[in-house]
Formats: structure tokens, C-alpha cells, sequence
């Protein structure tokens, strides 16, 4: 992703409602200067099917795991980690936008 093209990063923390995360990805538009990035804050094997992750085989969303299981707040940040935007944007799982 060429960081001088990104105007918006999108950054949505995800635990355990993959159906709802699959509806906020779904009503995000794609555009080439906006960045989507889902991080996944150590959901449960009996809750999420990780082989099918909602974004995990799109071009235009980046999604990152983490162990630690520290909330919505950590998970946010480390999308901050990634986030190339020159606008930051956040919206939860369950948004619709």
C-alpha cells in the first residue's frame, strides 16, 4: 500500500462477534486512499472459525492478532501501529457505516 495515497485509515478492534465485524467491513467503501485495519483482541477458538476471518482475503484490509486479550483501548493502538492515513478513523465491530 503506497502510504502517500492513504487519506483514512480505518481502525476496528474485534472480539467474538465475527457476523457484526463482517457487517462493518461490508458497509465500508473501498477506495484506494483508505486503509482498513481490523485487529482481533485473542477472540475464542469456539466463537471465531480463523480460517474464514472476515477481511483476511481482501486486498484492502489488514488484520492483525493478538494474544494478550488487553480490550478494546490495546487493540486500537495497535492498529495506531499500522495506520498510515493522514485521517484516523475508528469504528467497533458491531458499527454499521
Amino acid at each position: 500500500m503506497d502510504c502517500n495515497t492513504i487519506n483514512y485509515s480505518i481502525i476496528i478492534p474485534h472480539k467474538n462477534i465475527p457476523e457484526l465485524l463482517q457487517r462493518c467491513l461490508d458497509s465500508i467503501p473501498r477506495r484506494v486512499d483508505l486503509q482498513i485495519i481490523v485487529v482481533d483482541d485473542n477472540s475464542d477458538l469456539d466463537k471465531v472459525d480463523f480460517s474464514h476471518f472476515p477481511g483476511m482475503n481482501e486486498e484492502c484490509v489488514e488484520v492483525y492478532f493478538t494474544k494478550e486479550g488487553k480490550g478494546a483501548g490495546y487493540a486500537r493502538n495497535i492498529g495506531l501501529q499500522h495506520a498510515v492515513g493522514k485521517w484516523l478513523i475508528f469504528a467497533d465491530a458491531d458499527d454499521f457505516l
